[in-house]
Parts: structure tokens; sequence; C-alpha cells
């Protein structure tokens, strides 16, 4: 037997013939040369296959396969992310802080359901009443988020975007989660790695950016920070895949991908506008039909919130992007807006009294 091959290994090999000669000195049979350098090249790609193939093998047994979700949060986002995992055959939990919140979550949910059914089972509609409660029949509610974090594989939160709120919560779900359970934050505007420092679990640790309208948009950013360890970056770009969406990754950069793309763009439409370049209207169109976009830059900012393209705008801030830049430059007119209230949400309020100008946006945006 070659030198190189311990008994097990020889076994694998047998069928490989030898021709060989006598050594004067030993009397033992060795194969010539060539033959020799072609056996052991064989021998060795047949054990590097067999290193790698085992070594992959392992490395996905380590991964988590999420099968229940907790999502904390039963707003638009959070209903919408408990939707789409419910509806591809998870098991979830959505937490909130009342059940009249819960209730309205879960109404939003059936009606949403049902659009969804109503397309996709478009000539069978007893298949997507089935689809319907099936998928309703997945998602459970409470309150209390500490009694069922013990049993989840992973838990998305999608809460207010505040990072002292954010923190508290997840420090106190730290205590009772399991150790295997993974932590999200669905934040668009604070720093993943701000919020992962008040857990122990900071290897457990990434965003996932869902977009709106959850049940609609294909996308999700999965955030990696310093700490998130690849058998959790690679178990959360499954579970996306397996909702049906589409991941891309980043770093914990503020405003990740899209938003630190998107929001700079939005702000100098503002600016076109403040300046009297242009009307919105025509604003509007012209990203439409001259980029092709699907929205103008002043739909958009309806759609999102003022209040919410302002928390992106100062979470940047907090994290080191200088929005005195250009293309960053705060808009004084969006910034009153933002802090006016509900009523002060929307550019696209029409015939409210005689206001029609930007001398009193900041009171109800009456455009």
């Amino acid at each position: 037997m070659p030198s190189f091959l311990t008994p097990s290994r020889a076994a694998l090999f047998s069928h490989v013939p030898l021709s060989c000669s006598l050594s004067r000195s030993s009397g033992r049979c060795h194969p010539p040369p060539s033959r020799r350098l072609r056996t052991m090249a064989f021998v060795t790609r047949q054990f590097v296959r067999s290193v790698s193939s085992s070594s992959t093998a392992s490395a996905a047994a380590k991964k988590i396969i999420v099968k229940h979700v907790t999502v904390l949060g039963g707003g638009l986002m959070g209903a919408g992310i408990a939707q789409v995992a419910a509806a591809s055959g998870h098991t979830v939990m959505l937490v909130d802080q009342t059940d009249e919140i819960l209730a309205k979550s879960k109404k939003g949910i059936e009606e949403s359901l049902r659009k969804v059914a109503k397309k996709k089972f478009a000539e069978n509609p007893k298949a997507g009443d089935e689809f319907v409660q099936k998928t309703l029949s997945s998602i459970t509610t409470t309150t209390d988020a500490a009694s069922v974090v013990h049993s989840t594989d992973l838990v998305v939160e999608a809460i207010v975007e505040n990072l002292k709120v954010k923190n508290e919560l997840f420090q106190r779900l730290d205590k009772f989660a399991a150790e295997h359970t993974i932590f999200a934050s669905n934040t668009s505007s604070l720093q993943i790695t701000s919020i992962a420092n008040a857990t122990t679990r900071q290897d457990r640790f990434a965003g996932l950016h869902f977009f709106n309208p959850v049940p609609v948009m294909k996308l999700v950013e999965v955030i990696k920070t310093p700490m998130t360890s690849q058998k959790t970056f690679e178990s959360l770009v499954d579970f996306t895949k397996a909702l049906g969406k589409h991941p891309v990754s980043c770093k914990d950069t503020p405003g990740f991908i899209v938003n630190r793309l998107l929001v700079p763009y939005l702000m100098e439409a503002i600016r076109l506008y403040e300046r009297g370049d242009a009307s919105k209207e025509d604003i509007d169109t012209a990203m439409k039909l001259g980029a092709g976009y699907p929205m103008g830059p002043f739909e958009l900012l309806d759609y999102v919130g003022l209040d919410t393209t302002k928390f992106i705008i100062d979470g940047a801030m907090l994290n080191g992007i200088n929005m005195s830049k250009k293309l960053h430059k705060q808009v004084p007119l969006s910034t009153a807006t933002a802090a006016g209230g509900p009523e002060s949400r929307s550019y696209h309020v029409s015939d409210v009294g005689s206001c029609h100008s930007w001398t009193c946006t900041c009171r109800k945006l009456c455009l």
C-alpha cells in the first residue's frame, strides 16, 4: 500500500490499478513514478473534495432555519412583515402595547390578504378564502413580548424610531430569548450597531429593512454590523428568500442603500420648488416621464411621510453624515412641516380654505 494511503482511504481507491516493479533493496512492489504521481493527485483531489463537502455541510447545519417569528409592533410595517411571514409558512407572534392596536392590525392584515387572494386566486375564490384563513391562523397576538420570545427563532422589531425605546425593549427581551434567537431591527434611520449594543447577542443581531407596502415591495436590505456573525447573516438572507423577497447586503452605514441615495434626491426636489424653479406637479411629472419613476418626489414624500423622512436625515446626522453639504442640507420647510403634527404630513392637501402657498405649509400643507 502506498505510504500516503491509510487503510480506510486505500479501500476507497482499491479500484485504481497499480502496475509495480520490485525494489532490489526492500523487495516491495512500487508503482512507476509517473503512475505514483497520478495516483497521488487523484487521491488528493478526492480528499479535498471530501473535506470541502464536509465543511459546506457543517456550515449549512449551523445556520438557523427560521420557522417561528416574533414581530414587535403592529403598525403598517410590523403588520406587513407579519403577513408575509405567515403567508410563506412561518408561525408568527405579533406584539404590541394594547389588544385594540392588535385587533386593528389583524383586521388590516385580513383586508390585505383578501386583496392578494383576489388577484392570486382569481379563478378559484374558494382557494383564495382558504389561503386567507390559513395565513390568519398562523398569526397569534400578544401584549407580552417577554413571555413569547423564549420559543422564537427570530425577533423583528418595527416600533417607533427612537433609539432609547428600542434599546430598552431589546435589553429586556435579551434576558428572556433563547440562546439561538436572532434579533433584527427594521429601522430605516438608526444605526443597527447602536441598537445591538443594548444586548449581549451582538453576533446574533442585524438589520432587516423592509419597504412599504411590505406585501408588495420585493426588496429587503440585510444590514450586517461589524459584530454580526456570518451564520446570522446567512440565516437572515435565507429567511428573506423564504418570504419571496430579494435580499441585498449592506454595511451598517447611515441610510443603508436606498435611503442614502433617495433622501438627497427628495430634498433637492423640495429646494427646487422652494426657489420657484418649477411647480410640484411639474417636478413630479418630469421625474415620472423623464426618469421613468413610478412616483414623483412629492408623491413619494407623501407616501413615505415627512416625519419618517426627517427621522432618516436626523439619523444620518447622528452617525457622521454632514447634512450641511449641498445635497443633504435640511430644508427648513420640510423640517417645520414634519414637526407640525398629523395634519402637516402631506404635500398634497388641496382646497383647504384659501391657503395655496408655502407660507402656511407648516400649519396645514394646503397647496
